[in-house]
């Protein structure tokens, strides 16, 4: 006996150690849930069935995304947060709930970094300035130049307030010394249609929602926030060409876990979503759609996210933005 204790506790031991491994080499053994925190249909919904189409294909086990919709993203965010942190309910998010919310609400019941495990970087989705056609601007320069001679006439839409086109327009205006007079819409559908009818002169929107309306010509747009022009919108600038140094802006998406979800299956689902975002089809369907097929591991993610925080926590608090009570 005093010889096999000994034996027997070591093979224990060993045992415990190796768990995390087994438990991931299994991993996905039953259905996996993706919560989008926003309705069906919009770009983050579209980006999270497409990789969880391939990432059935590629796992074996079935992928499937929920939209739990409410409350700018925090419904669905929360219903994350609180999951059980094994690999079975996972986050597909965007900006707005995982970066801008902290700046906007007065508490947020959760933190994008300390509730999450960040997965992977999962698209971004460049922010285009458009006009209406009769707007007297066909640049950057010119619009400037347009919105100094008529300081707090000009109006501009956005999809409501505190999303990732309200703030654009916030730090652009900021930058530029500009008085101009938010009109927020209960969403983009709405406010574009107000841009095409010519109630409203310009807005910040994403390259999805307006691309096929800058390429009928029914909007024009002035300058896209990429580091590069999109191969989608060859003629469109990017702010940087339009001289200015630094500016880009876009929303994105991202994939995240629990707080607590074992490493190897964070890494693990980092590395099947790169390997996705490499593949020639899907970069070209996102690149069609105006969106930027970037990826990032987890640690790169996280500070990702710590960065756009900073960056839109100082553009809320320059603007006086009041603190939204939830």
């Amino acid at each position: 006996m005093r010889v096999h204790l000994p034996i027997r506790a070591l093979f224990a031991a060993l045992l415990l150690a190796a768990a995390p491994h087994v438990h991931a080499q299994k991993y996905p053994a039953q259905t996996v849930r993706i919560v989008v925190p926003f309705a069906a249909g919009g770009a983050t919904d579209v980006i999270a069935r497409m990789i969880a189409d391939r990432l059935t294909q590629r796992l074996g086990q079935s992928f499937v995304v929920e939209n739990r919709g409410g409350a700018s993203g925090i419904v669905g965010t929360q219903a994350v947060q609180t999951a059980r942190p094994d690999g079975y309910t996972l986050l597909l998010t965007g900006n707005g709930p995982h970066a801008t919310n902290v700046a906007l609400f007065r508490r947020l019941p959760y933190d994008p970094l300390k509730d999450f495990e960040q997965v992977s970087l999962t698209g971004v989705l460049p922010l285009v300035l458009n006009v209406h056609p009769d707007t007297p601007a066909r640049s950057i320069a010119e619009f400037v130049q347009w919105a100094r001679a008529n300081q707090g006439k000009v109006n501009y839409a956005s999809p409501g307030i505190g999303t990732p086109p309200h703030l654009s327009m916030e730090l652009f205006a900021q930058q530029h010394g500009l008085m101009l007079t938010h009109v927020p819409y209960k969403g983009s559908a709405p406010a574009i249609t107000d841009l095409l009818a010519g109630h409203v002169p310009v807005m910040f929107d994403n390259v999805f929602a307006s691309i096929q309306n800058i390429q009928n010509g029914r909007i024009r747009s002035l300058a896209v926030g990429s580091a590069q022009r999109l191969d989608s919108l060859p003629s469109v600038p990017t702010f940087i060409e339009s001289g200015m140094a630094g500016f880009e802006v876009a929303t994105w998406t991202a994939m995240a876990a629990p707080a607590g979800t074992p490493r190897e299956i964070v890494e693990l689902l980092s590395n099947q979503v790169r390997e996705i975002f490499a593949l020639p089809d899907v970069r070209s369907r996102l690149q069609q759609q105006g969106a930027v097929p970037v990826t990032m591991t987890p640690d790169q993610t996280a500070r990702f996210v710590a960065d756009e925080i900073r960056k839109w926590t100082a553009v809320v608090e320059r603007a006086k933005l009041p603190k939204i009570d939830n």
